[in-house]
């Protein structure tokens, strides 16, 4: 009866280790699937900065001489338009300058890989910032573009959005 009783607890402890250890391995690959999910949030996040640098600085420049803006008070004030569906992401609001992308409706934008898609929900600010890269409320020739991008479905792999900017710049 001792042995048998030994052999039960032996069969226990094994088990909880076994599981233990498991749990462990498992923890490991959701911590690299979260990190690659992040690298192709970033490549995302890369590429709609791409469609969003295209764009003209700001609506007044749009058609005229770089020379011809000789001061901040020469570009559009904000608070800038927001709610568009950029035709970029294939909505139907022509969306021709920066501050055009400001809070924008979210797109899904795809990450494609050979044997795969994931989509990612974008959602981007736009704001001036002086040249400290502190948000002001007056025109300068500065304007931060700020992305929060999330993998998209019921139960995101990303816990919290990658938050990416750039500043970008007239001259």
């Amino acid at each position: 009866m001792q042995q048998t009783l030994l052999a039960l607890l032996a069969l226990m402890v094994a088990t909880l280790l076994s599981l233990t250890q498991m749990q462990s391995r498992l923890q490991d690959q959701r911590e690299v699937f979260q990190s690659e999910m992040k690298e192709m949030a970033i490549g995302v996040a890369t590429q709609t900065l791409e469609v969003v640098r295209a764009r003209a600085f700001d609506e007044n420049t749009i058609g005229v001489p770089e020379d011809s803006i000789t001061s901040p008070s020469d570009l559009t004030d904000p608070p800038f338009t927001t709610g568009k569906h950029c035709e970029a992401f294939g909505g139907p609001d022509t969306c021709d300058d920066v501050d055009d992308f400001h809070e924008m409706k979210p797109v899904t934008v795809p990450f494609e890989a050979p044997d795969f898609t994931v989509d990612f929900e974008v959602r981007a600010e736009v704001r001036y910032v002086d040249a400290s890269l502190n948000p002001v409320s007056t025109p300068t020739f500065r304007k931060e573009v700020v992305f929060k991008i999330q993998d998209a479905g019921s139960d995101p792999y990303i816990q919290e959005p990658i938050t990416f900017s750039e500043v970008l710049t007239y001259y």
